[in-house]
């Protein structure tokens, strides 16, 4: 009974330990404590392969995906004039019968109403890096929101317990919004069950464009310790899946990508600022 006890304890010093290795602060960022992690899936699709144990240094991420209210903001900000507009979001974007919620009437811009806390979408990769420098940001590396997905540091007994499929959940009714439950619309930020990391819709709602450019063979030869994706490409990757996806799409490991310039309903983002950047 003594070495029982004495296991249980060492169980429950792991778990506590290991929960509260990702914190919230109240500017909206939760803090990712570096690690090592297993980057990858060996059963995965081939550019998942193989599966190799990477480090990544510490850093902050939003915890929700970008909404429309906040990149409204920063049109108002930065005020683009219309080729630059263009380049970063497609006001006239539609799909059915979703469009973009964010419209411009004289020379500021507003969100429709009822709609100010859905992630943005119809931006492209140009709008949601120039977005994340506006705020003092950065998008995340491909790596970074792979390890932020699962849940940040991961030690021995919760990777063994902790092997999730999605983004918190290996039933990803719980964690996403998907073609299954979504009934074909982007939905409100934070309405499924977060993360271990306390991050929502990691999986589903929309993908998430990431920093880097997409190569099918780059976790061959990604270096141990903070890749940041192959020096120049075609594409950029979005991790995640989105509101239209099958679960496929939506796994942790799962890779894709489209060309930067690509706006459309299923692609948003969400922001990373370095571990001492200031979090206003």
């Amino acid at each position: 009974m003594k070495q029982f006890a004495t296991i249980l304890v060492f169980f429950c010093i792991v778990f506590t330990t290991n929960k509260i290795s990702a914190q919230t602060n109240d500017s909206g960022f939760i803090f990712i404590e570096g690690g090592y992690f297993k980057i990858g899936n060996n059963a995965g699709d081939d550019d998942e392969k193989p599966m190799r144990k990477i480090y990544v240094s510490g850093f902050y991420i939003s915890k929700y995906e970008v909404v429309n209210k906040a990149f409204c903001t920063f049109l108002n900000s930065v005020k683009p004039d219309a080729l630059l507009l263009r380049k970063y979001i497609n006001l006239n974007g539609t799909y059915k019968n979703l469009k973009c919620r964010i419209y411009q009437k004289d020379s500021s811009y507003y969100t429709e109403t009822g709609f100010e806390d859905y992630p943005v979408t119809f931006v492209s990769w140009y709008g949601a890096d120039a977005y994340c420098k506006y705020v003092g940001g950065r998008l995340p590396s491909e790596t970074e929101w792979e390890y932020a997905a699962k849940g940040g540091k991961q030690i021995f007994f919760s990777y063994i317990f902790r092997k999730y499929n999605y983004a918190g959940s290996n039933t990803p009714e719980e964690v996403a919004w998907f073609r299954k439950n979504s009934e074909n619309q982007l939905h409100k930020t934070g309405q499924k069950k977060s993360n271990r990391a306390n991050l929502f819709d990691m999986s589903g709602n929309v993908a998430e464009w990431c920093a880097d450019w997409y190569s099918p063979e780059y976790y061959k030869s990604a270096p141990e310790r903070n890749p940041q994706g192959p020096e120049n490409g075609q594409m950029k990757v979005h991790r995640g899946g989105s509101w239209y996806n099958t679960p496929e799409m939506l796994r942790v490991t799962n890779r894709r990508a489209s060309k930067p310039g690509t706006e459309n309903a299923t692609i948003g983002f969400r922001v990373v600022k370095d571990n001492g950047f200031s979090l206003e």
